[in-house]
């Protein structure tokens, strides 16, 4: 109750002190008593309803991952009661009213002063869009502007790039305005290209200065403002300080925190799981095999799509590799290595791909109090535009791009457990801090493509590069030396 219910009573505390300072002073004290009685009501209440309908969180067994957290959910004895196997928290609804931590966040007793240099441009360029595409093609899409400097809002910062990271559905979910990119539709002066970067801090809005950050701070970062651009403008929840700016530091910002997040959070991978990665010589693949084998102790299978990708994993210390282009039936061959089934699938492929991992997912059991194994989608590289129209429709035991952009989880027939990529802010903003700390500490080495590419001129080769399934690791623009 305690554990699932702290960034509830956080959020509304929060939101307590907000309108505290909006109030007249006589009302204060009345009001934070009625926020704090309410927040004992509605935390009540959440663990009653989660515990009523919300999916199972975690397996049969305990979690046994050596990375801690104190937002972990741990273990706890087994439900006795007819649906005993389905652990029910409140953890979903806590964490979602949790938000208004981020929203209603308490006012700032001494603020710092916004901090504009004399020297900061008055213009740089921007890879932009002008209007969305029925055509994918980012080289035709996308073209270089000079744009106007816009001064940092009250929780911005304005930092000069220096990498910027190449996530290829983004930028095609981007160009042509489909899922969470439909509002893209009614830009008409245009909009900016790329989802993640590292660089430094040039100048901060009064409230991003107020929050430990500083002019020549070096940090990470994932926003849809537009990192192929030689400055963005970012809000500071969205940054994280680094200690040096090497392209290894961007590649730890999405794909090893998405992949870190998911396999202790949502899969609970431990040493006695066996865990299958497709797409594992990608970005969030390689990563996803590095923290499974080396921080949770699991088995993991792989699945690659070539040879030298085959060698490349191996490296990584994956247990068994398949070549999917050499399977027949990926399957068949997927069962081979894993007789007794999957504890979880992390995929980001679909179709062929989901269809042979949810055939192995074990199954759970009423009647044993046992539930099945846990399915990641992170994406649906196979639906995606490029792709021949026979991949882009095969017929998939669930929709994954639906999925995807609806943010949802689900449990199926056999008590397997379905979730997206989404996940609370508050978890994820401490496994990302977990991820980064255990990178520091050497327990995974993220990997750079070694292939240069440099300037926004570069991009378009990049994603293309993606598109041939040429590339291993992580694929990072250098936009300015560092």
């Amino acid at each position: 109750l305690c554990s699932s219910n702290i960034g509830l009573l956080t959020g509304l505390e929060h939101l307590g002190l907000y309108l505290k300072s909006k109030v007249a002073a006589e009302m204060a004290k009345q009001a934070e008593v009625l926020i704090m009685l309410l927040a004992l009501a509605v935390s009540v209440r959440g663990f009653q309803l989660g515990r009523a309908v919300l999916p199972s969180l975690r397996g049969s067994r305990s979690a046994h991952c050596s990375a801690t957290s104190s937002l972990r959910m741990q273990s706890r004895p087994e439900d006795t009661s007819e649906l005993g196997a389905l652990d029910r928290r409140s953890f979903g609804l806590s964490s979602a009213v949790a938000l208004s931590s981020l929203i209603f966040s308490p006012p700032t007793p001494v603020r710092a002063e916004r901090v504009i240099p004399a020297d900061l441009p008055k213009s740089y360029k921007a890879l932009y869009v002008d209007k969305v595409q029925d055509n994918p093609d980012f080289r035709k899409a996308a073209k270089i502007k000079e744009v106007p400097m816009r001064l940092p809002e009250d929780d911005e910062v304005i930092v000069k790039v220096n990498y910027a990271g190449v996530i290829l559905g983004n930028e095609q979910a981007r160009v042509m305005g489909i899922g969470k990119n439909e509002d893209l539709l009614n830009m008409t002066e245009g909009f900016r290209t790329g989802s993640e970067g590292l660089g430094t801090i040039v100048a901060m809005g009064e409230y991003a200065a107020s929050q430990g950050f500083e002019i020549g701070d070096k940090v990470a970062w994932a926003s849809r403002n537009g990192s192929f651009a030689e400055y963005n403008n970012v809000r500071w929840g969205y940054l994280q300080k680094v200690d040096q700016l090497v392209p290894e530091a961007l590649a730890m910002r999405i794909a090893g925190a998405v992949s870190y997040c998911m396999l202790t959070r949502r899969l609970r991978a431990d040493e006695d799981s066996t865990i299958l990665i497709t797409a594992a010589a990608g970005g969030i693949g390689h990563m996803a095999v590095q923290w499974a084998k080396e921080v949770c102790g699991s088995r993991v299978i792989a699945v690659v799509g070539s040879p030298e990708k085959v060698k490349f994993v191996k490296k990584l210390g994956a247990d068994v590799v398949i070549d999917a282009s050499k399977e027949r039936d990926l399957a068949k061959a997927i069962k081979k290595a894993a007789p007794e089934g999957l504890d979880g699938v992390m995929d980001s492929v679909g179709g062929e791909y989901l269809n042979a991992g949810m055939a192995n997912l074990k199954e759970g059991s009423v009647e044993k109090r046992q539930s099945g194994g846990k399915f990641v989608s992170l994406g649906f590289t196979s639906q995606l535009p490029h792709n021949p129209k026979e991949i882009r429709e095969i017929k998939t035991d669930f929709d994954a791009e639906a999925l995807f952009w609806s943010g949802s989880s689900t449990i199926n027939d056999k008590l397997q457990s379905i979730y997206s990529s989404f996940i609370p802010v508050p978890i994820s903003v401490a496994a990302r801090k977990e991820a980064y700390e255990l990178w520091e500490q050497g327990k995974v080495k993220p990997v750079v493509y070694s292939k240069k590419y440099k300037g926004l001129e570069s991009v378009a080769d990049a994603l293309e590069d993606n598109i041939n399934r040429k590339t291993m690791g992580k694929v990072v623009i250098e936009i300015a030396p560092p």
